[in-house]
């Protein structure tokens, strides 16, 4: 009887070990899920970025990209049925996750939204962004410098190149653009000779540059054919600004430079700077979001509160969600060698 009470309290132990090990490892466990990296072009920069940084301040991450949204819902229904720490996700469509992530609420797994807002949901933990508004506004301030604006320069043609209508950002890039330029347009100073002005007319499919190529050379052929000049295309990305470049080379295009604005300062985006094709872009540096983001998942997991910077702006169309909101910079030829990945 002492024998067999002794083995008992032997497996008992071990048991007990074992589960905790198991709760602490539990514990540890993040995952972090991306959009496809066709998506904004730089996600697998962004992704292998933040795991690197997520492991180095102990935490178990492991980094998913999917194909489309609807392996995306698939990733997120697996990972909480594993029912990890925390689950940190950069939404492919903002306004397809929210009957997916009722299922997190349910089992009490913190969601934090990394850079993109997702919409019907009341399930966000935390957001973590760039002011995005700001993108746009950048942008602007930066065109009304080179046009000299201010002292009531122009006209000058301009045009609007807009980021895809199922990314929450989208609008928000390229109204804070408009609404800094407005007042020019309203002068006469800037003409959009398109007369291509909304979200619905300017907004391009997955973000894809070959979308925007078409779409610029449709609008080069109609309205800057025999050598008028397109003075400024404000493109919300990298991307979209190659879209421009090639459709330019590819209608050929022989008016005055286009200043060319992008965001994301991609690897292409940077080379096209260099090499004098874009003006400038947007560098949002990953390493400074996903140091926010590691103090939020500390934050969940230990239940202490993380540094927030914004607890009444920014809400999506269920809740008013704590969030961290940093500065971009912009980023032309005279800074170009900041940019690190």
């Amino acid at each position: 009887m002492k024998f067999l009470t002794k083995i008992f309290l032997v497996i008992f132990a071990t048991l007990l070990i074992t589960g905790c090990g198991s709760t602490e490892n539990k514990q540890k466990q993040v995952a972090l899920l991306f959009p496809n990296t066709n998506a904004g072009g730089i996600w697998k920069q962004v992704g292998e970025t933040c795991e690197a940084l997520m492991r180095d301040a102990g935490y178990d991450a492991t980094t998913q990209f999917c194909t489309d949204a609807n392996d995306q819902i698939a990733q997120l229904k697996e990972w909480i049925a594993k029912k990890p720490a925390a689950i940190v996700i950069a939404a492919q469509d903002t306004d397809v996750l929210g009957e997916t992530l009722q299922g997190a609420k349910t089992a009490e797994i913190p969601v934090i939204a990394y850079d993109r807002l997702i919409m019907h949901t009341d399930a966000i933990s935390y957001y973590a962004s760039f002011e995005n508004n700001s993108v746009g506004e950048f942008q602007a301030r930066y065109v009304e410098e080179k046009l000299n604006l201010k002292s009531g320069a122009g006209p000058f043609n301009i045009e609007f190149i807009a980021g895809s209508p199922v990314d929450s950002n989208a609008p928000l890039f390229i109204n804070g653009a408009i609404e800094y330029l407005k007042p020019y347009i309203d002068k006469g100073q800037l003409v959009v000779q398109s007369g291509q002005i909304s979200f619905r007319d300017i907004a391009t499919d997955g973000w894809k540059k070959e979308n925007a190529q078409r779409r610029m050379e449709e609008i080069l052929r109609k309205y800057y054919g025999d050598g008028k000049s397109l003075h400024v295309v404000i493109a919300s990305n990298d991307d979209l600004a190659e879209g421009l470049i090639n459709a330019e080379a590819a209608v050929g295009y022989s008016g005055a430079k286009t200043i060319v604005t992008g965001q994301d300062a991609s690897a292409n985006g940077v080379a096209n700077i260099k090499s004098g094709k874009q003006a400038m872009t947007i560098y949002k540096d990953p390493a400074i979001l996903c140091a926010k983001i590691i103090r939020m998942v500390k934050a969940v997991v230990e239940g202490s509160q993380p540094a927030i910077n914004d607890v009444t702006n920014i809400k999506n169309d269920m809740m008013t969600i704590p969030s961290y909101l940093c500065i971009p910079i912009i980023v032309d030829i005279e800074n170009i060698n900041i940019v690190k990945y």
